[in-house]
Order: structure tokens, then sequence, then C-alpha cells
């Protein structure tokens, strides 16, 4: 057996290296333990043939999709019905996109998973999007329904009076 060299870079990038292998094992252990994933949908993020920096990105990538998947877990409380789909969501974007912490995942959430946070609290605005057609045909909806009056003057004729004001847009594309 050859003798490696602990002088200079080496002996960083070898423990570089055993880090990732780890993290990389970890977190594979973690999608397909939960069963969120498969070894074959994960490949990209765990592949040892591209350099060190990019499986640095890679191993961020799945870091930013388990805290995306524990949060929902520990703070909403969501079950693996709800997790899988949003977990190929992520890992969809993720394979085609650079690592953007700042990403907005637009994730489905049907009101029977919030409905438990919502019983007792006082919420002022509702709002839905609704989208329909493709391409230059494609329209979009958004009403919101709010407590408080879209101006500060409507609100002197209901004093005393619960009210609810609806706000509709409609933009269609053409």
């Amino acid at each position: 057996m050859e003798a490696v060299s602990l002088t200079g870079i080496t002996p960083v990038q070898m423990l570089l290296e055993i880090g990732l292998d780890k993290m990389k094992k970890d977190y594979v252990s973690f999608f397909i333990g939960q069963e969120l994933a498969t070894l074959t949908s994960l490949d990209c993020f765990i592949s040892t043939s591209v350099d060190l920096q990019e499986q640095v990105h890679c191993v961020q990538k799945l870091h930013h999709m388990l805290e995306i998947m524990v949060s929902c877990t520990v703070l909403l409380q969501f079950k693996h019905e709800s997790l899988f789909p949003w977990t190929q969501i992520c890992i969809k974007y993720y394979r085609e996109n650079p690592l953007d912490e700042k990403h907005v995942f637009q994730l489905p959430v049907s009101s029977a998973l919030v409905k438990k946070f919502y019983p007792d609290s006082h919420l002022e605005v509702w709002k839905v999007d609704i989208s329909s057609g493709h391409g230059p045909k494609e329209a979009k909806t958004t009403w919101q329904v709010s407590t408080n009056p879209p101006v500060e003057h409507m609100m002197s004729n209901n004093t005393g009076k619960e009210c609810l004001w609806q706000n509709e847009i409609i933009k269609a594309d053409a």
C-alpha cells in the first residue's frame, strides 16, 4: 500500500471527501427511510463523478430539502401523504436549478391539512388564486375576502357591524 502524504492540502481534501460521503449517506437514508424518495431519484445529488465543489452544492441542496421536510413535519405536523409530493417537487426543482434558499416553492396544501391551525385564529384576509387554460389562453383569477374594508373611509358607515369585503382581480394573458 502506498503512503499518502499528510502535508499541504491533501489531508483537508481527504476530510472533505469523507465528510461529503457521510452527509450524502445521512440525507439519502432520511429520504429513503421516510419513503419520500428513491435512490434513483436522488442519484444526481450523490454522484461522485463531479468535482468536489459541485458535490458540496449537491449536499447543500439535500440539506435545504431536508429543512423543508423537517419544518413541515415538526411545525405543521404534516404526514407522509403530504410530504411525498412536496419532496418530489423539491427534487425536480433542484435537479434543474442551482441552490437557491430564497426560492419560493409552490407546494399544494389542502384546507384539511391546515384546518387545525385556524379554528381559534381571527383571520382577517382569505385569498384564493385560480389559474385556468394554458399558454396564450391562460387566465388567472384572484379572490380576496377580508374583514377590513379596502379603503378606510368605508369603515365609518359600518360601525359595530361585522362585514366581509370582496376584492376580485382577473388577469387574462393574451
